[in-house]
């Protein structure tokens, strides 16, 4: 059966925390030191951020593809120092797939790209829930014939237009066994910053918008259920209203694409940045200092979740 596992813990966190100083003595020794004792991959993943200033640096990325689906973005191309994402009518939901780009990522880690959404005419897509951002998904070997519903695991954070269409918004999204629940928030149009975190099952998505000095923490999710090794990466997809007549029908649409054609998103993205956190698993999701048992820990980890 299908069940919910996860939660969406809402409010926007201003960085003005940063400010705020230790409250009193109130750390759990024994806590402090089993979270010292964490396991914690170390490696450097600085290697794998990409500024996509040249047409080989693709070559270091992989891609979602499974033989027999027809894809479901235009080859994704480097124009003008710049990755250029064109989706063509397409989704992540449920069981609909759409485009990725990624690296395979173990362990906890801080992904952040440099991303501007447009409509191919105007500032903004004019067709519903055509957005591009962050996907991160459990990896999944299938084939056109040994592909089966209901094991789609993943979580993205984009940038664009969801519903009313023209509107600049993010989209959140969340999948457990090809459940799929979103949310909408308001966002403002040219170049974003979009950030999401990892810290065990806790996943903490930030934005910065252009010209801004301070992130912002849109949200974050709790996936216990999401394994260690997971694609890390970029997505880009558009007008739910051409693949809406289709759905239910998820291996149709994967096979053959949406019956019809309407896409109107084109997404520029200057880089992307992969780093370790410096703070171990920490099993509070609260950022306020004064509402954690650890609250120097606390501090040390909304610093890390902000710094450039």
């Amino acid at each position: 059966m299908k069940h919910r596992m996860l939660m969406l813990l809402g409010g926007t966190v201003m960085t003005a925390l940063l400010g705020i100083g230790i409250v009193g003595n109130r750390s759990n020794p024994t806590m402090a030191t089993e979270m010292a004792q964490t396991p914690v991959i170390t490696n450097d993943l600085s290697a794998l951020s990409t500024r996509f200033d040249r047409t080989e640096v693709l070559q270091d990325w992989q891609e979602f593809q499974v033989e027999g689906w027809v894809p479901k973005w235009e080859p994704p191309r480097i124009e003008d120092g710049r990755l250029v994402l064109q989706p063509k009518s397409s989704g992540w939901f449920e069981d609909n797939t759409a485009g990725h780009l990624y690296h395979e990522i173990t362990g906890d880690f801080i992904v952040t790209t440099q991303i501007k959404v447009e409509g191919v005419h105007t500032p903004v897509p004019q067709q519903s829930f055509s957005l591009a951002g962050l996907l991160i998904r459990e990896p999944r070997m299938v084939t056109q014939e040994t592909w089966t519903p209901n094991n789609e695991n993943w979580l993205f954070f984009s940038v664009g237009t969801a519903v009313p269409a023209g509107r600049p918004q993010f989209e959140i999204k969340s999948t457990y066994n090809s459940l799929s629940t979103l949310k909408i928030s308001d966002a403002t149009t040219g170049w974003m910053q979009l950030r999401v975190a990892r810290s065990g099952e806790l996943f903490t998505l930030l934005y910065k918008e252009e010209g801004a000095m301070e992130w912002q923490v849109l949200d974050q999710f709790i996936r216990p259920d999401l394994p260690e090794t997971l694609n890390v990466g970029l997505t880009a997809y558009a007008d739910w209203d051409s693949m809406a007549p289709d759905y239910p029908n998820y291996q149709t649409y994967n096979e053959q694409g949406a019956s019809t054609q309407n896409a109107d998103l084109i997404a520029y993205v200057e880089s992307v940045e992969f780093r370790r956190p410096t703070t171990p698993r920490f099993p509070i999701a609260t950022l306020d200092p004064e509402a954690s048992f650890n609250p120097q820990l606390s501090q040390t980890r909304i610093r890390d979740l902000m710094t450039d």
